[in-house]
């Protein structure tokens, strides 16, 4: 409530009040043409927003690759392979899926930029699923070849990496067996939920790079050779550093996903007498320097289950159990030998003495290491095979 001057007069106390509500009015006014301002100059914001990139290609202008493919001629030139997916509509007039291009450069992004003098619209390769290798390159060094990928950030670091044996030609315009487009049906090789299993070993492009740069963990990358329609993966290489060091067979790359802790769905064994199912792998590794030699001790816990069986000859569970160790303990000593001659550290031990040793020492002293596996094995689901009366 205002308080009353004693001394004024209504007429003025009127005036007073009209004064008042003229000012008020004219704040509100103020406010709506403010509002109705801003509210104008959101709308063109989002009008501009709505009509597009005005620098950007559109897509019926760009090419979209689905996988490329780095065939080294020399240390100091190399021929990039691209394979695009062609899309068209119903009753269109292409007769494949795809189409494949190469062209040479002093580096991977000078071909990329020289192949557009080929084609009538730009090349993107954002959208690349796999990166091949030849093995001439892999030898060569990974380095140079794949360091443009993480300094443009233009290939996905998520793409799969493969090395390629038999030259890129093949690989690159065969047809995909499945009828995919270019790059998926590779992504999909690889795959844990699709047609991937555990000796296929899925490595990406950011794997391959972070080992680049870490002396105590080398680099494990699959190695495929195209054979009609269909391209079949022949092992696993390993490096030394940023150079192929020599390879895995796939029993043994096998082996390599239980040492790591990377076999997580299930995997047939066969042996000369029978067929398991690997369907639990559980894995216990202790590490330690002695006399300034590091020793590593893997124990790996496997559950598995009798799939089939020879009949020409009964065997017991024990025996079958026996054969798999005895046959698992050959493959460590043939893989773990492998890696040690060339002081390619696979597995990735090195990590576990970074407290106590300088990374560049790690290559020689995996050589002199002491590094053992033994076997826990467990039957299940034998069904009526071992039921005894």
């Amino acid at each position: 409530m205002k308080p009353i001057n004693p001394t004024a007069s209504p007429a003025s106390e009127r005036r007073r009040e009209q004064a008042q509500g003229r000012k008020e009015q004219g704040r509100a006014k103020a406010l709506a043409r403010l509002r109705t301002a801003w509210s104008g100059t959101a709308a063109l914001l989002l009008l501009l927003a709505a009509g597009g990139c005005w620098d950007s290609k559109d897509v019926d202008n760009r090419f979209l690759v689905g996988a490329m493919g780095l065939d080294a001629k020399s240390p100091e030139r190399l021929e990039v392979w691209f394979r695009v997916p062609v899309t068209s509509p119903m009753g269109g007039g292409h007769k494949s899926s795809f189409f494949a291009v190469s062209q040479e450069g002093s580096t991977v992004m000078d071909a990329v930029n020289r192949v557009q003098y080929k084609l009538p619209k730009a090349i993107d390769v954002s959208s690349t699923r796999a990166l091949f290798l030849d093995e001439q390159s892999a030898q060569y060094g990974l380095l140079p070849y794949l360091e443009f990928a993480v300094r443009e950030r233009t290939v996905p670091l998520d793409a799969v990496v493969a090395v390629v044996e038999g030259g890129m030609k093949r690989i690159f315009e065969s047809p995909n067996p499945a009828g995919e487009l270019a790059g998926i049906y590779t992504k999909l090789y690889f795959e844990p939920y699709a047609g991937g299993i555990p000796r296929k070993n899925k490595t990406m492009l950011w794997e391959v790079y972070a080992k680049l740069h870490n002396p105590m963990h080398a680099n494990l990358i699959p190695v495929l050779r195209q054979e009609k329609k269909d391209f079949i993966q022949t092992g696993n290489a390993f490096f030394r550093s940023d150079h192929m060091a020599g390879r895995l067979t796939m029993d043994e790359s096998l082996l390599y996903e239980m040492m790591t802790k990377r076999l997580t769905d299930s995997e047939i064994v066969l042996m000369s007498r029978s067929d398991l199912n690997i369907v639990h792998n559980k894995t216990r590794v202790r590490s330690r320097l002695v006399g300034g030699k590091p020793r590593v001790e893997a124990e790996i816990s496997l559950s598995v289950s009798l799939l089939d069986k020879s009949h020409s000859k009964r065997r017991s569970e024990d025996e079958i159990k026996e054969e798999l160790a005895e046959q698992l303990d050959q493959l460590s000593k043939g893989l773990i030998a492998k890696t040690q001659k060339a002081g390619s550290d696979i597995f990735g031990f090195g990590n576990r003495f970074r407290d106590r040793i300088k990374p560049d020492q790690w290559p020689d002293l995996y050589r002199q290491g002491d590094i053992r596996c033994t076997f826990k094995i467990e039957m299940r689901n034998t069904g009526l095979e071992f039921l005894r009366a």
